[in-house]
């Protein structure tokens, strides 16, 4: 658990993957290895008595990780250790499981690791840790064929377990307290809504292009509502980003917490995902979830995981992406279908599930 509370899709995937946990299971004994310097971690509440948490001083993506680590790993004497991400320490000798929530690093390597030395460290550690490991979770079918693809791991080493979504997203906000949210970040207009960091493969150059076009040909009078993290590593991004003509109708949110994420998804026009590559898509499911018409780039991931429950369009075409989210915004009864075909796909992802099929795999023999 040392990324839990972080924000980051993989925190969040093991903060919900140990609550769910322990409400199936009371027979296994289970350490919650917690980074000792984490606020959230001393507020997570452990409710059952065959969970306890361990504080270790080893940061996930660090040196330690690799060395120290080790050591405080053996100490517990543990017959598995489940990974939520690829980075197992490579000189690790027990039994373990991975989860690979995908490749992107290998399809955008990435500023942070530019230099030889990190790019080489991370394809050193991701390789040892899917030959090595007794079994690799992918959260999608077209992630685990990338995983069998670019990692050359036997098909039959990888298992897809499907994440989750929380009930929250499909709870009811009142009007009142969707008007105090979006005066809260500035949002004045109907609002196209986006989800997620600023990195190259969530493409969001294009997404501002089509914005524009969107402004100046279909004469839409809307605001897009940017929720995540500006990346200080691609400063790139951002200034291409607020370079279009109608940059004054552009919000960059920064973090948005969950509680007014739920919000902002009940409160927008539409949900829109332009990503050139994605492990499973659990944003676009979150929308679908608060009834909010989502327009998602054509890839066979998200293909695979929003269903019937989106509209798709080419994600290096921004014509093609103004356009369809025109015809979206312009067709009340498409709108209508959308949001009733977005919420029954959502309903396929449920944590408890998720929960239950990875213990499976906690328990298996081989």
């Amino acid at each position: 658990m040392r990324m839990a509370g972080t924000g980051e899709g993989i925190g969040r995937y093991i903060e919900k993957l140990v609550v769910n946990l322990m409400d199936i299971d009371e027979t296994n004994q289970y350490f919650l290895l917690c980074d000792k310097n984490s606020e959230f971690v001393e507020k997570f509440e452990v409710t059952r008595r065959n969970f306890a948490k361990v504080s270790v001083s080893s940061r996930y993506y660090s040196w330690s990780e690799q060395t120290s680590f080790i050591a405080e790993l053996r100490r517990l004497k543990l017959d598995l250790v489940h990974f939520a991400s690829f980075n197992a320490p490579v000189l690790y000798p027990g039994k373990f499981v991975i989860t690979v929530h995908d490749v992107i690093h290998h399809q955008f390597p990435g500023k942070k690791k530019s230099r030889m030395f990190h790019r080489l460290a991370y394809r050193a550690a991701i390789w040892a840790s899917v030959r090595r490991a007794a079994k690799v979770i992918a959260v999608s079918e077209a992630t685990k064929r990338e995983i069998v693809k670019v990692l050359g791991v036997r098909a039959e080493k990888v298992a897809v377990v499907y994440e989750g979504v929380e009930k929250q997203f499909a709870e009811a906000v009142s009007a009142v307290k969707i008007e105090e949210v979006k005066n809260a970040y500035k949002i004045s207009k109907p609002f196209l809504f986006f989800v997620g960091v600023w990195r190259q493969y969530k493409n969001l150059p294009r997404l501002s292009l089509a914005f524009d076009i969107l402004k100046e040909d279909y004469h839409r009078d809307v605001q897009l509502a940017l929720a995540g993290k500006i990346d200080p590593f691609y400063p790139e991004i951002k200034q291409a980003v607020f370079k279009i003509k109608h940059a004054d109708d552009i919000r960059a949110l920064g973090f948005v917490p969950d509680l007014d994420l739920a919000v902002l998804y009940q409160a927008a026009q539409a949900f829109v995902l332009p990503s050139l590559v994605e492990g499973f898509g659990l944003i676009g499911v979150e929308a679908q979830a608060a009834g909010l018409p989502v327009l998602a780039s054509r890839i066979q991931v998200l293909e695979e995981i929003l269903g019937q429950g989106a509209i798709y369009f080419n994600p290096t075409d921004e014509q093609d992406m103004a356009k369809k989210i025109d015809e979206l915004l312009g067709d009340p009864g498409l709108l209508q279908n959308l949001v009733a075909e977005g919420q029954i796909n959502a309903q396929k992802y449920d944590w408890r599930k998720t929960a239950e099929e990875t213990l499976k795999i906690y328990e298996q023999k081989n």
